[in-house]
């Protein structure tokens, strides 16, 4: 069953075309890391699905409801986001980060949505940086918070448009180990990124995106290591030579 459908969607800015035509079904509990040079479409694609950026052309529905402007609040409760940069508030502690929305947003008791802050921080191995503000935290324990901010509002499926590619080497792993984690039990993830070994071992799909338009969709083995097209061919020898 799919829990998002994506019809005919081209976004343009101006005369640019960086979407053309995206079809694209994600089944529940699917992980789906989308792969292609910078400026291929994925973040875009990835922006438009939960209407950071409104459409040109076609449809986003998730969950059987299309994505409009109308509801557009209600719809984001159930799609967490986790960006580049970690785009934490400076002035809150990694719990005060973790805990806002539930508050601020659905309005939920402050004592409950603690409790549950400190599990969703113990979750992405930070229990003990609950007290933390995020300048005393490296690159890699900042998006961990980001991830465990997103989870506060339970959604049904996560975004992450490249999250580890504002980090120092050393630092990538820890964050892959959540997200593998998060896979793991369940949890539906469309992932932009360029680490090919996270789409090989995590991903159930792989997608390859080439100048907005989706050039390849399968499984890792077959994308990955027997990719149809040169282009594929081509992008995935130059990233491994890397």
């Amino acid at each position: 069953m799919s829990i998002l459908s994506v019809q005919g969607l081209v976004k343009r800015f101006g005369a640019n075309e960086v979407l053309k035509g995206i079809d694209l079904e994600v089944g529940e509990g699917e992980v789906v890391a989308l792969i292609g040079a910078s400026g291929s479409g994925k973040s875009t694609l990835l922006r438009c699905v939960n209407r950071l950026e409104e459409p040109t052309e076609g449809t986003v529905a998730f969950q059987g409801r299309t994505v409009g402007a109308e509801g557009i609040d209600e719809v984001r409760r159930h799609i967490g986001m986790v960006f580049q940069r970690f785009n934490l508030f400076p002035h809150l502690t990694a719990l005060g980060n973790v805990t806002l929305a539930p508050r601020k947003a659905l309005g939920r008791p402050e004592a409950e949505v603690e409790r549950e802050g400190r599990v969703l921080l113990a979750q992405v191995q930070l229990d003990a940086k609950a007290d933390a503000f995020p300048i005393e935290l490296s690159g890699g324990q900042q998006q961990r918070v980001a991830i465990a901010r997103a989870l506060a509002m339970k959604p049904a499926m996560m975004l992450f448009d490249e999250p580890t590619s504002a980090l120092d080497p050393e630092l990538v792993g820890e964050v892959l180990e959540v997200m593998q984690a998060l896979a793991k039990s369940g949890m539906t993830m469309i992932v932009a990124t360029h680490e090919m070994g996270f789409a090989r071992d995590v991903a159930s799909r792989v997608v390859f995106l080439e100048k907005g338009r989706i050039l390849e969709d399968g499984p890792p083995s077959q994308v990955l290591e027997d990719p149809r097209e040169a282009r594929t061919r081509e992008f995935l020898a130059r990233v491994l030579r890397r």
